[in-house]
């Protein structure tokens, strides 16, 4: 059994009414092709993939299973257990000493439009994902307004006050004719908008990498400069009481606990403090 390209049309727009962000929709309807392509879906998920593969798959045939009522689908999926994601690395923030480097590191190594994406991560602490989905419309009205709305992960629109410290990435950017989307200024020769996010992304990280290297800093990923942008907004706020509340709306967090995540980092880093002059000497 394969899926129609006419049932694909309405699966999108199934997706699309449901709030997925358009390269969600791309990714699972990517998913129910492969996973009818093998003959039975539930086969592709029983296969040899990778853990986050498996979870896309299995969070694309339930949403599929879903808009085409198929209850003996639905079942059949929920009832298959995958193992444990396995994180790539963990969630640890970088040193601020070291984060300076990085910055000063991406500036020496890199020309736009990489520098201005690796830049828009660390001293804003975007998603590497919802910088490369940036259209340069969002980037000009947003030099224009003093306003920078996108489309972010999940389909939700948030809204940035530009600040001197990043708007020059976002000048940078907008320096580029004729372009759509960030990612294309990465790979302006992907043939399709599917191959050019994951080849963007993939530069990201192998910049990330490169830097990693030059300055011996095991296994430098995207996040990090996320997390430790926003441990460091939480560390400059030390003794006020909204500091929490503010990161949260400083970050367009939807709860707070995302914004309590961050906590433990500073929390540990003042234990380990005490803890290093328990024996020192009156």
């Amino acid at each position: 059994m394969s899926v129609t390209a006419r049932q694909l049309e309405s699966f999108r727009a199934y997706l699309a009414e449901f709030g997925l962000a358009s390269g969600s929709v791309d990714i699972y309807c990517h998913h129910v092709k492969r996973a009818y392509d093998k003959g039975s879906p539930i086969d592709r998920l029983k296969s040899r993939l990778a853990p986050k593969t498996k979870r896309l798959a299995r969070a694309a045939l339930r949403h599929w299973a879903d808009h085409t009522e198929d209850n003996k689908l639905r079942l059949a999926v929920n009832k298959l257990r995958l193992p444990a994601p396995r994180r790539r690395a963990a969630k640890v923030p970088l040193a601020r000493a070291i984060l300076m480097d990085v910055r000063q590191e991406i500036l020496d190594t890199f020309n736009a439009p990489m520098r201005s994406v690796l830049r828009l991560m660390s001293d804003r602490g975007f998603r590497d994902g919802d910088v490369l989905r940036l259209q340069r419309t969002e980037v000009m009205s947003a030099l224009k307004r003093g306003k920078l709305v996108y489309e972010a992960k999940g389909g939700r629109f948030l809204e940035f006050t530009v600040l001197r410290t990043f708007k020059p990435w976002l000048e940078e950017l907008a320096h580029y004719p004729k372009w759509g989307r960030v990612d294309e200024l990465l790979c302006p020769r992907s043939k399709s908008s599917r191959a050019r996010r994951a080849a963007a992304a993939r530069k990201v990280q192998r910049a990330l990498e490169q830097i990693g290297e030059t300055l011996e800093i095991d296994g430098l990923h995207p996040h990090q400069l996320r997390r430790t942008y926003c441990v460091e907004y939480l560390r400059a706020q030390k003794g006020d009481n909204e500091a929490l509340m503010k990161l949260a709306q400083h970050m367009q967090w939807a709860n707070m606990q995302t914004a309590m995540e961050y906590v433990d980092h500073l929390r540990g880093a003042e234990l380990d403090t005490i803890a290093e002059t328990l024996f020192d000497k009156d």
